[in-house]
């Protein structure tokens, strides 16, 4: 028999606000670490609500400077730096195997203090087979 998908099946934003659980892996031995991160997928609104509120707050720093005859303000590496790791913490909804409790504003430290974790973060959230559909019962 085939499967059939509702449209709501389909919903991938929906899917990905979905938490996936994966564990960190050491960056030097690829060994597990004991240290379990819980994403959001990259399509869950709180990732495109945070995208589109930076990239807009920009856009109407850019017009006021405009409006007032001001050259346009060229942003910093560090600014982008920042935002990047902004957009990849803020798929971080939870953790075990770290002493300190989840926060916002931990998950930001972490990705700022350890790359490594911060590329893994960003491939399990990117990865949308993680966040699987489920056909509809027939």
């Amino acid at each position: 028999m085939t499967k059939l998908f509702s449209l709501n099946d389909l919903d991938v934003t929906k899917n990905c606000e979905a938490g996936f659980e994966f564990e960190v892996t050491d960056y030097a031995t690829g060994k597990c670490t004991g240290i379990f991160l819980t994403v959001i997928g990259a399509h869950a609104a709180a990732v495109m609500d945070f995208t589109r509120k930076s990239l807009n707050a920009r856009r109407v720093f850019d017009e006021m400077n405009e409006k007032r005859g001001k050259k346009s303000v060229s942003r910093s590496i560090e600014e982008d730096i920042d935002f990047s790791t902004e957009l990849v913490a803020i798929r971080v909804i939870g953790w075990r195997g770290i002493s300190d409790d989840f926060t916002a504003a931990g998950a930001i430290r972490l990705c700022t203090i350890n790359p490594p974790i911060r590329e893994q973060i960003l491939k399990a959230s990117e990865d949308l087979a993680n966040f699987t559909l489920k056909p509809a019962k027939v």
